[in-house]
């Protein structure tokens, strides 16, 4: 063991060459336990839908009598994405679980005329009357009881609360902020 000095007096400095014993690291990765699905809410009479369906398959109807288009629910569920993801700016914001409901099915109007059974599949259009979403935040919890609570936000939007046969009027949203188990 060698003495300490401290003060002025020079001190001997010795280096240790462990090059022979070190090895290149090797990246070790966790593995993240998979999160169960669970559903975060009732799911009769409803099916799942995702962001990109109901972007790209569904239809954004319109007020019948200045032919005005109502907010989408895409649009609906990412206005309350974006205001939790600058809200809780730095925390883990799952993607939404949608579940949707009651399908309108329609027609393009080129097709108006056509029989039914003659309908291509590029002349048919559909949307839902009725859509359910919650965003689960996990990094925001409390423990209750021994149970880990996550902070979730959700909404709820139905076009049969909207008049869509006349003029546009107010629409009407349900948004709601809890903790779910």
């Amino acid at each position: 063991m060698r003495n300490l000095v401290i003060g002025n007096l020079p001190q001997s400095r010795r280096s240790l060459n462990l090059g022979e014993y070190a090895e290149d690291a090797t990246l070790v990765m966790e593995e993240q336990p998979t999160k169960e699905k669970r559903p975060l809410f009732i799911e009769a009479n409803t099916m799942e839908a995702t962001l990109d369906h109901l972007k790209s398959d569904c239809i954004i109807p319109v007020f019948a009598k200045d032919n005005e288009a109502t907010l989408s629910h895409v649009a609906f569920i990412e206005t309350v994405q974006d205001a939790a993801r600058t809200f809780f700016q730095g925390e883990q914001i799952e993607l939404p679980d949608i579940r949707v409901s009651h399908v309108i099915k329609g027609r393009i109007p080129e097709a108006i005329h056509k029989p039914a059974n003659q309908l291509l599949e590029s002349d048919k259009t559909i949307y839902y009357e009725r859509c359910a979403f919650v965003i689960e935040i996990p990094t925001i919890y409390e423990t209750v009881n021994g149970n880990r609570l996550n902070l979730t936000i959700g909404g709820v939007r139905a076009y049969n609360h909207t008049n869509l046969y006349s003029k546009k009027t107010a629409e009407r949203f349900k948004v709601f902020i809890g903790f779910t188990c």
